[in-house]
């Protein structure tokens, strides 16, 4: 049986599966550079995608970051035009994008779920993961708001120990600051429940 019917054979619902049917033949899907016809470059692809939904299922967040950059290869050489571009590329932009948010890199991925909420707003998924992108800025946001009352805070307590005198109260300003991240954070996160 060649390979191109174990594929037809993988159940694509079941992660473990495809996982072990992919890594079970690493070193043929590892040579994809030498690709030329487009068909085949789109079912590389399309394997490549569904390995990934099955890592990202499985939390597997490096493995999908180092495929994705092997599909972002592909869809360089894929013709624009052709029949599943548009689909794969946006999928693979979804999928960097999870894996960006899984690692905390909310900076990186916000962005690109914006753009995929304005290609397609009735996206459910989209919409999650877009506001998940979205607390997670804002809370890195505050946490770097709140560093900063704390250090304003610690602040204080050093000058008041080495006698320095500032016109105004750096310990009750440090604690304003931390006192306000504090309630816009709640604030932020019942907002966010709500909505739902």
């Amino acid at each position: 049986m060649n390979i191109d019917e174990e594929i037809k054979k993988v159940n694509t619902n079941d992660h473990n599966q495809v996982i072990n049917f992919y890594e079970s033949h690493k070193l043929y899907f590892d040579n994809y550079q030498r690709l030329e016809d487009s068909d085949r470059i789109g079912k590389f692809i399309d394997i490549k995608l569904t390995y990934c939904n099955s890592l990202t299922h499985k939390q597997h967040i490096e493995k999908v970051l180092k495929t994705l950059s092997e599909v972002e290869e592909l869809l360089i050489k894929l013709p624009v035009d052709y029949w599943s571009y548009k689909e794969s590329e946006r999928h693979f932009r979804f999928l960097k994008a999870m894996a960006l948010s899984n690692q905390k890199k909310f900076k990186e991925s916000y962005p690109m779920l914006k753009r995929l909420i304005t290609e397609d707003s009735n996206h459910y998924h989209y919409k999650v993961w877009f506001d998940h992108a979205k607390l997670g800025l804002y809370n890195w946001i505050f946490n770097l708001i709140s560093f900063t009352g704390i250090g304003c805070i610690v602040g204080y307590i050093i000058l008041s120990e080495i006698g320095v005198q500032l016109p105004f109260d750096l310990g009750l300003l440090g604690v304003v600051i931390l006192g306000i991240s504090f309630l816009t954070q709640i604030g932020l996160k019942e907002y966010t429940k709500r909505r739902k």
